[in-house]
């Protein structure tokens, strides 16, 4: 409870949750956060981790090119329709350092677009937690869009050579996840 709490603190957010695995983790959190009624939208490079997550998921997803603003915000429409007509809501997830070319998520273009569409931000930071920004807080704090991100997962596999992973967000979905992830 403590390093929760301490998590929290550092990436700036009501709450964490510790996770065995960051690979598991990432797949069961998407599991747990969506239903069949809601829509993902994802980037095309996204980590097997990701895309394993959504297979578990009922979701309906789209996908967009790499880092490609435009096609995001093209899915965004296609998204934001399906999930109003089936009352469920719009994820989209990012990688804050894509992890197989190191290239960054462009997390300022993709958190400015939620001021025009409704949508929760996923951050796969696992690259970028310990090494991004001017505290190590990760790539949302190297964007100054820390406050944009409404999950937050990384894990201690890489800057912290250790195992597990965990997922910092507001106080009642870190609640939830408590008790409906697997």
């Amino acid at each position: 409870e403590e390093l929760e709490q301490a998590l929290a603190s550092f990436v700036q957010k009501e709450d964490a949750f510790l996770l065995n695995y960051g690979y598991q983790g990432m797949a069961s959190l998407i599991d747990a956060v969506t239903s069949r009624n809601d829509v993902i939208v994802y980037d095309s490079e996204s980590h097997a981790c990701i895309l394993d997550g959504m297979r578990m998921s009922l979701a309906k997803r789209f996908v967009f090119p790499h880092n490609d603003m435009e096609n995001l915000e093209t899915q965004l429409k296609r998204a934001t329709k399906r999930a109003d007509q089936q009352g469920g809501g719009v994820l989209v997830i990012s990688e804050g350092v894509f992890g197989m070319a190191g290239d960054l998520g462009n997390l300022k273009a993709i958190a400015d677009l939620k001021e025009k569409y409704s949508f929760r931000l996923m951050v796969d930071d696992a690259h970028g937690f310990g090494t991004m920004g001017a505290t190590g807080m990760g790539s949302a704090e190297h964007f100054g869009v820390q406050d944009k991100i409404d999950l937050y997962f990384s894990t201690f596999a890489k800057a912290m050579a250790g195992i597990g992973g965990f997922v910092d967000s507001n106080k009642d979905v870190v609640d939830y996840l408590r008790y409906n992830m697997r």
